[in-house]
């Protein structure tokens, strides 16, 4: 049975309920075939059924025969941090050769590892910061309780885009972390006027972070239907519905993202609220 193949099998498997066996054909096929991608694909697939031994085992195995080309171990370094192992992927990429794209994923490991300090570090030897590094500085400083500085980066980047989604993110998630609830609010309800999916995406966030569950749900529902791929959206509904009690809800909405946008951080947020829940 080739690799794709051998991937529909687990799928099904998965599909069915029938996780044990899902297991032991994702160790058989990641000990056969050797390809960091086939790996890398095992380790997700180990995330929709939960079982952590085995996917230490193969990290494990990844790890020991890591190639030496530096695009490969790029690759390997961003899906290993989008798949929740931080500290392999930050390992990997001190190891390389340093330009800009390789800091901005070290310093979004160091977040992931709580490593704020470092992670501000690196982020200033950014030679030629893009957005998302300006909008990463600000979570930073937030979580390193400098929250006035992080609330002026915030503003300087939605003064430069003002309509940029994750922009208006990062600079409601500033305003809650210093407290500013008031100034929160009205920004959200101004936002609301546009009546698109991302406003109302954004409203989900909002509310979600200030602990308002259902109506973070209803803004969230309301995103999704005007944009069936709103990332944001999904992660604010499945993690709502975690909340509930409603965990195979909020596990079918992660498997949605990740069909949306494979290996992303949301699917893996949903999941992990699941587990801790």
């Amino acid at each position: 049975m080739d690799t794709d193949s051998a991937f529909d099998e687990i799928r099904t498997l998965i599909s069915q309920g029938r996780g044990a066996e899902a297991v032991d054909r994702v160790r058989d096929l990641a000990t056969a075939d050797p390809a960091p991608m086939t790996r890398i694909k095992c380790l997700s697939l180990l995330k929709v059924v939960g079982d952590s031994d085995v996917s230490k085992t193969i990290l494990s195995m990844m790890m020991d025969s890591l190639p030496e080309d530096r695009e490969t171990l790029i690759q390997i370094a961003g899906a290993l941090r989008g798949l929740d192992f931080p500290s392999s992927a930050y390992s990997i990429l001190k190891g390389i050769e340093q330009d800009d794209q390789v800091r901005t994923l070290m310093c979004m490991c160091l977040e992931d590892l709580e490593e704020y300090e470092m992670a501000l570090e690196v982020l200033d030897s950014i030679q030629q910061p893009r957005p998302f590094d300006r909008v990463m500085r600000s979570e930073v400083l937030s979580a390193l309780g400098n929250h006035k500085e992080s609330v002026e980066n915030a503003e300087l980047l939605l003064a430069e885009m003002p309509d940029d989604f994750d922009v208006r993110r990062a600079y409601v998630s500033a305003l809650m972390l210093a407290g500013r609830d008031k100034e929160l609010t009205k920004f959200v309800r101004g936002c609301l006027k546009e009546k698109d999916a991302d406003a109302n995406a954004l409203a989900a966030y909002a509310m979600r972070v200030l602990g308002n569950i259902k109506a973070a749900a209803g803004y969230a529902t309301r995103a999704i239907k005007l944009d069936p791929r709103n990332v944001s959206a999904m992660e604010t509904l499945g993690i709502c519905l975690a909340h509930k009690g409603e965990y195979e809800k909020a596990r079918i909405v992660a498997g949605a993202i990740n069909e949306v946008s494979p290996g992303s951080k949301a699917a893996l947020n949903v999941l992990s609220f699941c587990d801790g829940n």
